[in-house]
């Protein structure tokens, strides 16, 4: 019966980087593929924010339905695409435009 068929792991998916979530700290890139183009306003190299909540009208956790096409992506300071609109302190983002980003651990 096809709607009990176990989904095969994907070879070419790098499950080293982490996985995109709820509560995921990730880095925003630019990518080819599509997708919004934004500027850290203050000044940084790196967009960093929390994964907030699926993006858009998307179907989330249920077994079978994949992975979220986009995040709502909330950010510390306020944010501004290329082309000079917002400021944003959320945003839907692609989730091909997120790469996890391990949190900075304090040793002492």
């Amino acid at each position: 019966m096809m709607w009990n068929r176990k989904r095969r792991p994907n070879p070419d998916v790098d499950r080293s980087r982490g996985s995109l979530g709820i509560g995921a700290l990730v880095r925003v890139v630019d990518t080819e593929q599509g997708g919004e183009r934004w500027v850290d306003s203050i000044g940084g190299s790196e967009l960093i924010g929390v994964i907030v909540a699926p993006g858009g009208n998307q179907i989330v956790g249920y077994p079978g339905v994949g992975e979220p096409l986009s995040w709502t992506v909330a950010f510390d300071e306020p944010v501004y695409t290329e082309d000079g609109r917002g400021p944003f302190e959320r945003a839907t983002v692609l989730s091909r435009q997120l790469v996890p980003v391990e949190p900075e651990r304090n040793e002492a």
